[in-house]
């Protein structure tokens, strides 16, 4: 049993064997103390020291969820603060980078673990593997705007998994000074929060964004306070008072915070971003805590509060497919005036300007007809730009603006087997690559019957390449093995095409971009205070 000596205590690991691949697992590793009791919904605190040997062959509990793969509650326990570490050696002549993966799940569900996230696929290419779990839903984004509950513990829960990897990833043969955060999806769109937020500065090295940024309007929620006492409502108290609301909170059994429902709000601008009930939000400045960000994640971006360090960013062919799958439901709130027009612009557009932007938008992907379920290509298009990729571009072109460290963008077109969730959702009728269905060529998913075939082989060889490059050196594609793969700049839109085979194209998606530049306002960036 492989040994390692942490601050906190010794470890015991395990050595394991996948095919042809044997590797070393240090599981269920606690990087805070448990946030039970009156630390629920709190800011995590330092883990305790242990005594003698600690069993790390095991993960850690998950948060208590709904998980939306397996479409079952999970129990887990609000005790799920826990880390995995996956290496091949834990004595490599130089020391590992270093690749610390943020699951997704629409901060309500995921985890870490390797029977979704395996290790294989990437540890192979000689990198040491991170992983943890995170508070999700109300557990972790609970907010009352006061000191008690200011928000985003689940986003400070990752600091505190960032912090006890900075401090002891030598100890397993890593480089604490070449770390890569990357995720997908909300794990995306956290990563990315991380570049903007001081309370991360220092922490990590690269990043890499998978089909989101915190300028996705899903990532983050204008209307916590306002969800926390319609919780209390529908949980039976009625009180306007947050201290009486977090005692009440603070005495309800798990399962009462696990997969909530709650009615739409009654707010002029209600948008379809506002169905993820709790998540990031805009912690109060004056405070008096620690906190993670006060500030919109658009005005940090716009006014260059980004961390100065090599990004790839980029998406699939067919994001939209995650909404466009639920079009029945949707048909009443599309039909609305401003329903195809960003939550973001709809603050700042006068009645007037709304129609006209509404019907620039409807002329451009559906010729002015009526919204209904023969349309689904078209809203899949739609949504593909408006909920995903145009933010994700504009992240990039920030990036570039302000930043000397570059900033790679990619499209992500393959089909095969490992194509789970489009036949899960069953939209193969529909173009594109859906949302997070290139995640089973990163890694090993164990709890799915999803096969590996010959050609689904060579791109899951092409991703690990590409990912674990950018992890060791900066640069996706150092060597002449793959195809180059170009640097994105404002006037040089490079995107890295990654399908069956691998090229790198300019003015990828130009055409519905440059219509959303005009809507956004934003076809010329004039740079203003660089890093």
């Amino acid at each position: 049993m492989p040994l390692v000596t942490v601050e906190e205590g010794i470890l015991k690991g395990a050595v394991c064997e996948e095919g042809d691949t044997t590797y070393i697992a240090f599981k269920g590793i606690p990087y805070a103390k448990p946030p039970i009791g009156n630390l629920r919904f709190k800011a995590p605190e330092p883990p305790e020291a242990w005594t003698g040997e600690r069993d790390a062959t095991q993960h850690g509990p998950v948060c208590p969820q709904y998980n939306e793969r397996l479409d079952c509650i999970e129990e887990g326990s609000e005790d799920c603060l826990y880390l995995n570490i996956f290496t091949k050696t834990l004595d490599p002549l130089t020391p590992r980078p270093v690749m610390v993966w943020i699951h997704g799940g629409g901060f309500y569900t995921g985890s870490g673990n390797s029977d979704y996230y395996g290790p294989e696929f990437l540890i192979k290419h000689d990198v040491i593997l991170v992983t943890f779990n995170y508070r999700l839903e109300v557990l972790g984004f609970l907010c009352l705007d006061n000191e008690e509950v200011p928000g985003n513990a689940g986003l400070k829960d990752q600091v505190a998994a960032l912090r006890w990897v900075k401090k002891n990833i030598s100890r397993f043969g890593g480089d604490s000074d070449n770390i890569t955060l990357f995720g997908c999806s909300a794990g995306a769109a956290a990563v990315s929060y991380h570049l903007v937020s001081k309370m991360s500065r220092g922490l990590f090295n690269k990043a890499i964004c998978q089909s989101g940024v915190c300028l996705n309007e899903w990532s983050y929620n204008l209307y916590p306070r306002e969800r926390a006492f319609q919780l209390a409502r529908q949980l039976g108290k009625e009180t306007n008072e947050p201290s009486e609301l977090l005692q009440f909170f603070r005495e309800l059994p798990t399962s009462s915070l696990v997969k909530i429902e709650l009615p739409i709000l009654q707010v002029e601008n209600y948008d379809l971003a506002d169905n993820i009930l709790f998540g990031p939000v805009i912690e109060k400045s004056h405070l008096n805590i620690e906190k993670f960000l006060t500030e919109s994640p658009v005005e940090l971006v716009i006014n260059g509060s980004i961390a100065n360090v090599p990004i790839i960013v980029g998406y699939t062919s067919g994001e939209g497919i995650e909404i466009s799958r639920k079009l029945p439901q949707l048909l009443s709130f599309l039909a609305r005036t401003g329903a195809v027009v960003p939550r973001e612009l709809k603050f700042k557009l006068t009645r007037e300007e709304l129609k006209d932007v509404d019907k620039k938008i409807r002329n451009r992907y559906f010729s002015y007809k009526e919204i209904t379920e023969n349309l689904l290509q078209e809203v899949t298009d739609l949504e593909s730009d408006n909920l995903f990729i145009y933010n994700i571009i504009r992240y990039a072109r920030y990036h570039d603006l302000y930043c000397s460290k570059p900033v790679f963008l990619y499209k992500f077109t393959a089909e095969t087997e490992r194509n789970y969730y489009k036949k899960y959702y069953k939209m193969e009728s529909v173009r594109g690559v859906c949302h997070a269905d290139e995640l089973p060529y990163l890694f090993d998913v164990k709890c799915l019957d999803i096969q590996m075939s010959d050609k689904s082989r060579i791109i899951v060889n092409n991703l690990g390449k590409l990912w674990t490059n950018f992890a060791k050196t900066g640069n996706p594609t150092p060597t002449t093995d793959l195809e180059p793969w170009k640097p994105f700049k404002d006037e040089e839109r490079n995107v890295y095409i990654i399908g069956q085979d691998l090229k790198c194209t300019e003015g990828e998606d130009a055409k519905n971009i440059q219509l959303w530049e005009e809507i956004y306002g934003e076809i010329v960036l004039q740079c203003q205070c660089p890093v």
